[in-house]
């Protein structure tokens, strides 16, 4: 009797040891960090193109559960681009184009990895890493070009997003910079290098937040 009663005993030190342990631990934890994108440092001039914000609706930041979001529609002679900026602390608000595109109705023809200069200025290691989609519905063409971004790099695969985000402290987040255009066909090269002037001007922009105060 003796016997399991020292045991009982001993259990509930071992038990009373862990959770002040525990208590320690989240007590010197860093306090979730806390960034606000500055999103209207984003051009509305990129070479050639003209922007003019989208209002974003309520329902869509209801839908993705994002912390912040921006449309910009971009129009030059003959050309159009709309890019989307969305910024998220967790990680999950932030969805891939891949993923987003068939349950609009969009058919994915070629998925592929590309890599974009990084601009002069950049925080961290070059290219920039994105993801290119040529994409059909019926007749109409697009192609899609986006990439996500974290404190300290980029990515074009989300499921590496994801990884990459929860290795940041807390509140840090991640972010997607995507932009489209109607194409006459695909592989069109010309509509493909504005997605990458586009990408690349507003990628600084985007996500300075994270690296000035």
């Amino acid at each position: 009797m003796h016997d399991v009663t020292r045991r009982y005993l001993i259990a509930l030190v071992l038990l009373a040891g862990a959770a002040v342990w525990a208590n320690l631990l989240w007590s010197r934890q860093a306090p979730e960090a806390a960034y606000k994108p500055r999103f209207g440092d984003i051009p509305l001039q990129i070479g050639e193109l003209k922007g003019e914000k989208i209002p974003v609706e309520q329902r869509i930041f209801n839908y993705l559960g994002a912390d912040a979001m921006e449309e910009i529609m971009y129009a030059g002679d003959d050309r159009s681009v709309r890019l989307s900026v969305v910024y998220g602390t967790d990680w999950r608000a932030v969805h891939s184009p891949l993923s987003c595109l068939p349950q609009m109705g969009w058919q994915v023809d070629k998925p592929q990895m590309v890599d974009l200069p990084a601009p002069p200025g950049t925080p961290h290691e070059g290219p920039l890493h994105g993801q290119l989609l040529l994409a059909h519905k019926g007749q109409q063409r697009q192609a899609v070009m986006y990439l996500f971004a974290h404190k300290g790099g980029t990515t074009g695969d989300w499921k590496a997003q994801g990884w990459a985000v929860n290795r940041t402290p807390r509140g840090t987040g991640g972010l997607l910079i995507s932009a489209s255009t109607p194409i006459a066909r695909a592989g069109d090269t010309a509509a493909i290098n504005m997605l990458k002037e586009v990408c690349s001007s507003v990628y600084l922009p985007a996500t300075s937040f994270w690296y000035t105060k």
